[in-house]
């Protein structure tokens, strides 16, 4: 009998006009832009650091500190509040800074309102573009109270630090955990506020931006000068010159002007002794943020080279096809497929069947070896928590926005009992106390997977509603509560799930909209990089071995 699938390729069982039966999504807003009080289109900004303040207490610092207002951002949908002359705390705008006057100068954007999540990466990516492209970026911003955990370490109450991986290279212990301040512990899992710092966190990813993201707890008030104290004697800022003088609650205060040539303090030791005087920094607990100033000067840069639609278009000019042919073929014989080739595509990226559709960077090179340590410590686990799972994707340079569209994708494919068994008998305890899954669904979930140790290779669809189907139907389980592991349900009983609860629901209610999210963020993982595998890596010709 012939082959017909060599000869026609069967059509995609998804078609653009299928979009068509959904509500289309309301007209976008705006865009953002950036006005400036002297505009020179033809010289673009490049400052040596950008600082951008997000919460309270740094605003409040950073409004005492001597600076030179050059601009402004413009969000549309929020009006103007602001004085130009003598801008107050309690505008409502976004002003931009000079704080010295070199030829690469330190910036300061204090963004003195609520950013909306939706709205996040549009001002990020006016913030940081073409025109305006710092060498590297501090975010200051403070853990709200919805994202806080209950039980934190010591120095977790004070301070938090994530960074991009540009920054993140070659930082550790040398025992494999990572520090990254000396004798400051990293508890990523409670620095996690989704919004304008991640995107502006993933900005710096996209651009290969030393960024820092820098987190207090709580908002306002909390004493920070036994941080202050241990980061002096544990020498964690080399190079300090400044000494830290007392102020009363309602004394005005100076803050020296921050060099612009900072390199050269990191290097350089400070022979003299740094004298912590007793003071009252209860109503500044963000003061410490201009010390980790100084420890933010060394710059690493990855030397990356860009993914590109035409890589194969001189020796392989009918890749796409031919790549679309065999997938076609692969998921007709096994439906599964469909879903094992997604999971790699997570696998490969945290680490070194219809849908939507998108335009996929190509030229990645794969590394030379491969370890399941990596697979496990790098990927969210079935039993994970929500904040646990936010600062993995985070730290890959991710939004929680990414992280709930991505999560989607457990629309098709199956999960091993091993995975699913601590939700279905209630052994793992959780933020949410989870929704209960429905007694028909439980007793045939039970009848697949036993209790006992045993069986955890047997599987279960994720989404027993349409398993062979990519669609919203995994949104609309886990409003149910039916979501099959751990994790995904997480996504929308947490208690700390304020903005994930929104987006379940959004994609839930419009397919089109997890639709888009799905491919943005599919590109942005694609585009996840590790530095050493672009001179150490290779373009496999059987992508299942190392080249011989």
């Amino acid at each position: 009998m012939e082959d017909v699938l060599t000869d026609i390729p069967p059509p995609s069982r998804f078609f653009l006009e299928d979009l068509n039966n959904f509500t289309p999504p309301p007209p976008p807003l705006p865009y953002p832009f950036l006005l400036f009080s002297t505009p020179n289109p033809t010289k673009p900004l490049r400052p040596s650091l950008l600082i951008i303040a997000l919460s309270s207490p740094s605003l409040n610092f950073f409004h005492h500190v001597s600076k030179t207002l050059i601009g402004t951002l413009i969000l549309p949908e929020i009006p103007v509040s602001g004085n130009s002359i003598q801008p107050s705390l309690r505008d409502r705008s976004c002003n931009i800074y000079t704080l010295d006057d070199a030829d690469q100068p330190t910036l300061l954007v204090s963004v003195q309102y609520a950013v909306a999540a939706e709205r996040a990466h549009a001002v990020a990516k006016t913030l940081i573009n073409e025109q305006m492209l710092p060498e590297r970026v501090l975010i200051l911003d403070s853990i709200q109270s919805r994202n806080f955990r209950g039980k934190l370490p010591p120095d977790d109450t004070f301070a938090l630090k994530l960074e991009t991986s540009v920054e993140r290279k070659g930082v550790g212990d040398g025992r494999g955990e990572y520090q990254l301040l000396k004798g400051v512990g990293y508890f990523p899992s409670g620095s996690v506020v989704d919004g304008l710092a991640a995107a502006l966190l993933s900005r710096c990813q996209v651009n290969k931006i030393k960024g820092t993201l820098c987190v207090s707890w709580p908002e306002s008030g909390g004493s920070v000068t036994s941080l202050v104290k241990s980061l002096l004697l544990k020498d964690v800022l080399p190079g300090l010159e400044r000494g830290i003088n007392s102020f009363g609650e309602g004394e005005h205060f100076r803050v020296p002007t921050i060099s612009s040539n900072l390199t050269s303090s990191v290097n350089r030791r400070d022979s003299r002794e740094e004298k912590v005087m007793a003071l009252s920094l209860y109503s500044r607990p963000l003061f410490f943020m201009l010390l980790v100033v100084n420890f933010l000067t060394y710059s690493l840069h990855a030397s990356d080279p860009p993914l590109t639609l035409d890589y194969y278009q001189s020796k392989c000019p009918d890749l796409l096809g031919i790549v679309r042919k065999e997938m076609e073929c692969a998921v007709l014989t096994d439906p599964r497929n469909a879903a094992l080739v997604l999971r790699l595509h997570f696998h490969d990226c945290f680490v070194q069947v219809g849908g939507p559709y998108w335009h996929v960077p190509l030229g990645r090179k794969d590394s030379k070896t491969a370890g399941y340590a990596l697979v496990s410590t790098n990927l969210p686990g079935a039993n994970d928590g929500l904040l646990s799972i936010i600062s993995k994707f985070l730290y890959q340079g991710l939004s929680v926005t990414d992280m709930v569209a991505l999560s989607g994708a457990h629309t098709i494919g199956m999960a091993r009992c091993a995975n699913f068994r601590a939700r279905i008998y209630g052994d793992y305890q959780a933020t949410s106390g989870l929704d209960p899954i429905s007694e028909t669904n439980l007793d045939k979930l039970k009848s697949i997977c036993p209790a006992a140790v045993g069986g955890d290779n047997k599987e279960s669809a994720m989404d027993y509603v349409t398993p062979n189907i990519f669609d919203n139907s995994y949104y609309h389980l886990l409003l149910r509560g039916e979501g099959l592991i751990n994790s995904d349900q997480e996504l929308y009983s947490s208690a700390f799930g304020v903005q994930t609860k929104k987006l379940v629901k959004k994609y839930a209610e419009t397919a089109v909209a997890f639709f888009e999210q799905f491919s943005e963020s599919m590109v942005k993982m694609g585009n996840i990089t590790d530095p050493d595998t672009f001179v150490d890596g290779e373009v496999r010709k059987n992508c299942r071995f190392v080249n011989t």
